[in-house]
Order: structure tokens, then C-alpha cells, then sequence
């Protein structure tokens, strides 16, 4: 594998790197394992931060990395940050995965990628309740091919982001070559939303695994096997 390549791995809203805890040992590859501001910390720490704050950090981790190549490999709502990033590396950026990610058109926000009517409502229920949903409501959304204590640890560990993350409009100007969409069939949010963003994204290649919102937990092996795949391409 060329030593100047790498993947810069991007995780969904509320959670952390410990959801790649299992899949990490199984990639053959260089990884970045980006993490977003204020894990763990309160309730609203994050709560007023700009969408910009998301992506300085990001930038300046993957600048310090010093890997020439970069394919970023994003998970829900880090589809929105890794197509920023992209677009920043943009001469650099070789390969973009998503892995049932949100990928808005450009100059769209997250909420677009909801269906209606809860494209018009999140925003609304952003500012009246937060970004921290019931616990019922992850379990449901995130964790439900997921075991008990896997379920616990999601749960425990997951941090309220900031309403700019999900509202802010992404302008981008260049979608990378060498696009994979994986689709996760068992998804809360359905397959139709997905399909769409694998038109958003124009992905080249499509796969599909039996899973939840959380495959990287739920089915490690599986993942790992496409993204290696994928990425023997560039090796």
C-alpha cells in the first residue's frame, strides 16, 4: 500500500471514535480517525458552536497526518463534514465513501436530506428541545440490530451537537471520483433516503449490508471486507 495514502474516517452525530473500537483492527490500510469537538462533556457544551467549528479541527488533524492521498470514509451526518473536507483537499482527495451517509446537494443542509414533513420540523425541534433526543429514540434510531451492552455504551456516551451541524447549508464545488455508497437495509430511516444520496453523491459503486444505523458495531467483518476491497484500488 502506497504509504502516502490514507483513509480519514468520519463518525455521525452524537457519537464517537469508540464506534470503530471493532473495525479498526480489521482494516488493512493507513486511517485517521477524526474526532469532533467536546466528546462527553455536558449536555450543551456544543450547543452554539458553527459548523465551521467542526471543520478547522478536522482540517488541522488530517494537515498534521501528512498523507498526500486521502479517501474519506464518512457515516451519517459526517457525510455533510466530509464533503467540506473534500472539497478543502480537493487535490488531494482520491475516493469519498459513505456509509448510510447524509449527502445533501450542494448549498443544502442535512435537514434536506429528511423526508417531508420532518425536513420542515427538525429545525423547529432543534431550537425548541435540543440535539439530545430521548434515549428510547437512539436505541430506536441507532441500535436497534445492536447487543445490550452495545446498546448501553451508545446510549451512555452520546454527545448533543451543535444545531449549526444540522441546519447549516454545504456548499461544495467538486464531488471526488472513485465514489462507494454502502446501504444498510435494516436502517431506522429507511432505504429510500438512502437511495437518494446515493444519487447526491453519483456513487460509482453501490454495496449493501443487513444492518442498522451502526455496522461498524453490529457487523465489523462485513464493513471492513468492502472497505478494504475498495481501497485495494489504490495500493
Amino acid at each position: 500500500m502506497d504509504k502516502d495514502f490514507g483513509a480519514v474516517f468520519l463518525y455521525g452525530a452524537g457519537l464517537g471514535n469508540f464506534i470503530w473500537q471493532d473495525l479498526k483492527p480489521l482494516i488493512e490500510f493507513p486511517a485517521l480517525f477524526i474526532e469532533y469537538p467536546n466528546r462527553e462533556v455536558g449536555e450543551k457544551m456544543n450547543y452554539d458552536l458553527e459548523f465551521d467549528e467542526y471543520i478547522k479541527p478536522a482540517i488541522d488533524q488530517i494537515q498534521k497526518w501528512n498523507k498526500d492521498k486521502l479517501v474519506f470514509v464518512t457515516h451519517s451526518i459526517g457525510g455533510c463534514v466530509g464533503l467540506k473536507l473534500s472539497d478543502y483537499f480537493k487535490e488531494r482527495t482520491i475516493g469519498f465513501i459513505g456509509i448510510g451517509s447524509a449527502i445533501p446537494e450542494s448549498g443544502k443542509s442535512f435537514v434536506s436530506c429528511l423526508p417531508f414533513p420532518k425536513n420542515l420540523l427538525t429545525p423547529i425541534l432543534l431550537s425548541l428541545f435540543g440535539t439530545k433526543p430521548p434515549n428510547k429514540s437512539i436505541e430506536k434510531q441507532l441500535c436497534n440490530d445492536l447487543s445490550p451492552s452495545q446498546t448501553s455504551e451508545v446510549v451512555n456516551r452520546f454527545t448533543p451537537e451543535a444545531k449549526s451541524l444540522y441546519t447549516t447549508k454545504i456548499t461544495y464545488h467538486n464531488l471526488p471520483e472513485n465514489t462507494l455508497y454502502i446501504k444498510l437495509s435494516k436502517d431506522a430511516g429507511g432505504i429510500e433516503i438512502q437511495d437518494k444520496m446515493i444519487q447526491n453523491l453519483k456513487a460509482e459503486k453501490v454495496e449493501t449490508i443487513d444492518s442498522g444505523h451502526l455496522p461498524m458495531m453490529s457487523r465489523p467483518e462485513k464493513l471492513s471486507g468492502i472497505l478494504n476491497g475498495f481501497m485495494n484500488q489504490f495500493g
